[in-house]
């Protein structure tokens, strides 16, 4: 609760192996000695928060999905590698995992503050930040003109963070994060899309490109129709699912 500000008693009770009866019960009995707040559904904790409020909420969002796409993503990850990594909640887990062990000489790429709050504990680990416009519902900076950034450096694998996908393409939040998004895809020869089964066939405001064969899908969902449907675009070429 302290790293992700939030539990839910429903997740504690499966984890733990007891009811959700006992949960509420010891969350009370915790509140009393000032530990936690309890609210609808689970508690939060009374430390100042990591993240704010909208991308906690999002961290709670299939977890161990996350867990298991992170990885997933991380056996992607090799030494010398030169990679951007997005914005997003998926993608905060990946990096977490793969600072765990990160392969020699690695080189991030990022516009996500969460990202570059991470990374920077660890020295041995080459940071690159992408500036612009600081958008507060996402933590990230985005900006149109990137385009000279990336005839200087260059990153050799992308690992994105996204808010919905369909058979057509790949969509996100707003116009202005679409187009950055874009460009970036556009500078990476390697595509990861992380996404998790609440992003999985639903779609969003803006496409940010349509499926283009190149780039490779990282999920972790066990739903038998979602799954199916991935197959069959994996089938028609257009996009390779891990």
């Amino acid at each position: 609760m302290n790293k992700y500000g939030k539990i839910y008693s429903s997740s504690l009770a499966e984890e733990l192996g007891v009811s959700e009866v006992t949960v509420r019960s010891d969350l009370k009995k915790l509140e009393n000695f000032g530990l936690l707040k309890r609210v609808h559904g689970g508690a939060i904790s009374l430390r100042p928060h990591r993240y704010d409020p909208q991308f906690q909420e999002q961290i709670a969002v299939d977890v161990e999905e996350k867990k298991i796409i992170a990885e997933k993503a991380v056996h992607l990850v090799e030494k010398n590698d030169i990679i951007f990594v997005d914005s997003g909640s998926t993608t905060l887990f990946f990096t977490e995992k793969l600072l765990e062990t990160p392969p020699l000489n690695l080189t991030v790429v990022t516009n996500s503050l969460y990202v570059i709050n991470t990374v920077v504990q660890y020295p041995e680990i080459k940071l690159v930040v992408l500036g612009g416009y600081f958008q507060y519902g996402t933590m990230n900076f985005l900006d149109l003109e990137i385009n000279p950034f990336f005839d200087r450096y260059h990153v050799n694998k992308a690992f994105m963070g996204i808010n919905g996908l369909d058979e057509k393409g790949y969509y996100s939040s707003t116009l202005l994060e679409a187009e950055t998004k874009k460009l970036i895809v556009k500078a990476s020869p390697k595509i990861y899309i992380l996404a998790s089964t609440s992003k999985l066939f639903r779609k969003s405001l803006v496409r940010i490109k349509d499926w283009s064969g190149s780039e490779a899908l990282v999920t972790a969902s066990t739903d038998e129709n979602i799954m199916k449907k991935l197959k069959e675009c994996e089938e028609e070429g257009k996009f390779t699912v891990i």
